[in-house]
């Protein structure tokens, strides 16, 4: 109890001391982001997608998680809220937001003691809570056997996997042994959201921010696997920026739709999409990358992009600076490339989206 009450006294302070690190978004650009990008915007031959049954979830750090629907547009209001159980031997905090195949929600906190909060399908509530690692847990991501993996930066970048079902107790601030943990190369913590997914072929997926150049590493989900990546995806190809001087902050997500891995690489003015191959390895160009003035992700950050399961939609979350800052969703459709502008924007009639950080796609219950 003591743990849990000292960590939560200091959260504000960080969080402020960290929205003066991270700014508005890192400056510069690289040369070879600037050549994948076309000048002229792609058109579809999808129909214009109507985001079906399905809601758009925003992990919001100093509120509920707020869900919307997929099809908005312009400003609206939420139509469900998954709620802090307000259990004092937990901190409320999101940042990330996931699904297993059962429809359970998986909310993330970031700091104290790293809480993951699960709520049924249709609930307000969360039936389940556990932790798994922390502090500091900036992601959470589940596979479809039902493992979740939460990964945490600030002590070590390691990614911390709960076995399906994992449920903790109240005495034991709900502490809960990870089945297995599996260390990132990370070189600069930065703590930002997004940054874990998981495939159809059973890989966990990170995106890792180092100063010899960013990457997207592939490992083995589930209670055994190697702590080598089974892939990485780096080079100067690839588009993924580095963080050294300055930090292109990547947010990634996989769509079971498409077969694609889509990650955002927040770089100022040049803060762009990239599409790879669902296999693709090494120094790979992506396949296509969304990028330039049309698109609205010029001069913003990316902390969370998720993918449709009906039609393929990204949605991607887009804000000035990483904290206290207003913040739109845009909706591209799955074949956008070049520079296109989304098919649909939306954001919350109340909030502005200011706390808005990870979010997550799945159909409505």
């Amino acid at each position: 109890m003591r743990r849990a009450v000292s960590r939560r006294l200091g959260v504000a302070g960080f969080l402020g001391a960290l929205a003066i690190v991270t700014g508005t978004g890192w400056p510069g650009g690289f040369a070879t982001a600037k050549a994948m990008a076309t000048a002229t915007p792609s058109a579809s031959p999808a129909p214009s997608p109507t985001g079906g049954s399905e809601l758009v979830y925003v992990a919001n750090v100093h509120g509920p998680v707020t869900a919307y629907q997929a099809g908005s547009t312009g400003a609206v209001s939420p139509v469900r809220l998954l709620a802090d159980p307000g259990d004092p031997n937990t901190y409320w905090g999101p940042w990330g937001i996931a699904f297993d195949t059962g429809g359970n929600a998986y909310a993330q906190s970031f700091l104290s003691d790293a809480t993951t909060f699960v709520y049924p399908p249709g609930a307000t509530t969360p039936n389940r809570m556990f932790r798994v690692a922390g502090p500091d847990s900036r992601a959470v991501a589940v596979d479809t056997a039902g493992y979740a993996y939460v990964e945490t930066g600030q002590a070590e970048a390691v990614i911390a996997v709960a076995a399906p079902g994992a449920r903790g107790t109240a005495a034991n601030l709900y502490t809960v042994p990870a089945v297995r943990q599996i260390p990132l190369d990370e070189t600069t913590f930065r703590p930002w959201p997004g940054v874990l997914t998981t495939d159809t072929s059973g890989h966990v997926i990170a995106a890792v921010m180092r100063s010899t150049g960013n990457a997207v590493e592939f490992f083995s989900g589930g209670p055994s696997g190697s702590s080598t990546p089974v892939r990485v995806i780096a080079g100067p190809h690839t588009g993924l920026g580095s963080c050294s001087s300055t930090c292109d902050q990547l947010a990634v997500a996989y769509s079971a739709f498409t077969g694609r891995l889509y990650v955002a690489v927040s770089q100022g003015q040049q803060t762009h999409i990239n599409v790879y191959a669902g296999t693709a390895n090494g120094d790979a160009t992506p396949v296509r990358v969304i990028s330039g003035s049309a698109t609205g992700l010029a001069g913003k950050v990316v902390t969370g992009i998720a993918g449709s399961q009906v039609d393929g939609t990204i949605y991607v979350l887009t804000k000035a600076a990483q904290f206290d800052s207003p913040g739109s969703i845009l909706a591209f459709d799955r074949l956008a490339g070049g520079n296109t502008p989304p098919r649909r924007t939306f954001t919350d009639s109340g909030t502005g989206l200011r706390d808005g950080l990870g979010i997550a796609v799945s159909f409505a219950h």
